[in-house]
């Protein structure tokens, strides 16, 4: 069979757009190796017509995250418009919680959850012509109807999974960067979560269950990722939770002489409860890990059910600081935020030398707590502004105002002046004239690297001062 994979366009409202490689496609075109298989990144090329001409797909896929839905809607309507026999599927995280967002004439079959093994094998089904409803965890859609298959949750073993097809976006690798414009590769160590933060729907995915591969492979792929990637970045959303294996992970890296820089998502309780591992993994190439803070006081913390406080907060950022490892701190800012909420939130970022700060909109994904308990208090419910950019709730503040200090938030983060002022911190502390052994460098970026943030992101800030002008508002008496 020859199967087109599908990263869709980018939603034209986003307003932190990435582009990171296709992670997932790349790991479903491993699974059928054996058909002919080519991914379409339109995120990059948005030629569907010359694809479809070109290749001439008998199935095609597309997955989307819940920003994407539109997009992926226009991407499935165009192509059964260019060709009906064309099957279409569409999988990921929004499609698994909302699958009625795509009973539609233009979709065919939908894929639920983790569906690496369930993927492969509704497409050798489909080449021998066989009954798709033998196939677990998938929805078949006839006439805008939708037929589930039976539904049973495995432990997926990703060990099992052959590794992920890159060959196929070779031709798009020098535009997966990051916000610092270096050359990533992303690597998938673990999937799902233990905790249940009610913004999250990670756990969800996974019915609660945290897998893992083992250290042996992922230390394999990173040996064989080209040359020329700048950073290894860890796609998973809780990498270090299993600590001896984190430990043999550190271990092999090391034996190995891996050379690359790397990045990985973990909590703070695990750096407070274990700084000999980040520094072991500090020595082998960990260049920053990526923490959610989440909140600068613990009422919120409790309420987002994060199971930690701001005191472990403080201690993990300490011990960051001190490894001189860097840390890419992730805040919720909270819709119900007055003008000193945001001034108590740059206060505390201030205070902990905190200088790669990520200031998300707190968001009710679907299928996260947040969502489930709030979907009648929404302010916004079309899927395009679910970017944790926008507020989909009503905010305490006028619309305008409540966008103008979180621009501000950003702006005064990334200030000039707040740079120069921390070098100077730095003169001070090389000369002995500032008390305490805190290098205030660590996070920093360099002075180009400001300069080229501040060209570019020049407009963002603009645009994200202005975001309430075209915002699809469901009034309410406080909006």
């Amino acid at each position: 069979m020859k199967i087109l994979l599908i990263k869709p366009p980018l939603n034209r409202n986003l307003l932190t757009p990435t582009r990171g490689e296709p992670l997932e496609l790349e790991y479903l075109a491993s699974s059928v190796k054996e058909h002919k298989v080519e991914i379409l990144d339109m995120r990059i090329d948005e030629n569907l017509q010359k694809k479809l001409e070109t290749f001439k797909p008998d199935f095609v896929g597309i997955t989307a995250y819940t920003c994407d839905v539109h997009m992926a809607r226009e991407v499935l309507k165009e192509i059964k418009k260019t060709k009906r026999n064309i099957r279409t599927a569409i999988g990921g995280h929004h499609v698994t919680f909302m699958p009625n967002d795509f009973a539609l004439p233009f979709v065919d079959v939908i894929f639920l959850g983790i569906s690496d093994f369930s993927f492969r094998e509704y497409i050798d089904i489909m080449e021998k012509g066989g009954d798709a409803q033998s196939v677990k965890n998938i929805v078949l859609v006839k006439d805008n109807e939708l037929h589930f298959t039976e539904q049973k949750q495995a432990d997926p073993d990703l060990n099992l999974l052959p590794l992920p097809a890159r060959h196929l976006t070779l031709h798009y690798r020098k535009n997966y960067l990051d916000a610092m414009r270096n050359k990533i590769a992303l690597v998938l160590a673990s999937r799902g979560c233990p905790f249940r933060c009610t913004f999250c729907a990670c756990w969800k995915i996974m019915n609660g269950k945290y897998v893992t591969r083992n250290p042996e492979s992922i230390v394999e792929e990173i040996a064989g990722l080209p040359d020329d990637i700048d950073l290894v970045c860890f796609a998973d959303d809780n990498t270090l939770h299993h600590i001896s294996r984190a430990w043999r992970l550190s271990e092999l890296i090391k034996e190995r002489k891996i050379k690359k820089k790397f990045t990985m998502y973990a909590r703070a309780d695990t750096i407070v409860k274990h700084p000999e591992l980040i520094e072991s993994l500090r020595d082998g190439g960990l260049e920053y890990l990526t923490v959610g803070i989440e909140s600068f006081n613990d009422t919120e913390l409790d309420r987002l059910n994060k199971k930690s406080s701001v005191q472990t907060n403080n201690e993990a950022i300490r011990i960051l600081q001190k490894l001189e490892v860097g840390i890419s701190a992730h805040f919720m800012v909270n819709p119900s935020y007055t003008p000193e909420d945001f001034k108590r939130l740059f206060k505390y970022v201030c205070e902990r030398n905190l200088f790669r700060p990520v200031f998300a909109v707190l968001t009710p994904l679907p299928g996260t707590e947040l969502y489930l308990k709030n979907y009648d208090r929404l302010a916004i419910k079309d899927y395009d502004f679910f970017d944790f950019s926008h507020s989909i709730f009503h905010t305490k503040l006028s619309r305008k105002e409540f966008y103008r200090h979180y621009a501000n938030l950003y702006k005064k983060t990334y200030s000039f002046q707040r740079y120069f002022k921390s070098k100077l911190k730095d003169f001070r502390s090389l000369l002995g004239k500032s008390k305490g052994s805190i290098k205030y460098n660590v996070d920093r970026i360099s002075l180009p690297q400001m300069v080229l943030l501040h060209i570019f992101g020049y407009p963002l800030y603009v645009r994200i001062k202005k975001s309430y002008k075209s915002e699809p508002l469901i009034l309410s008496s406080n909006s």
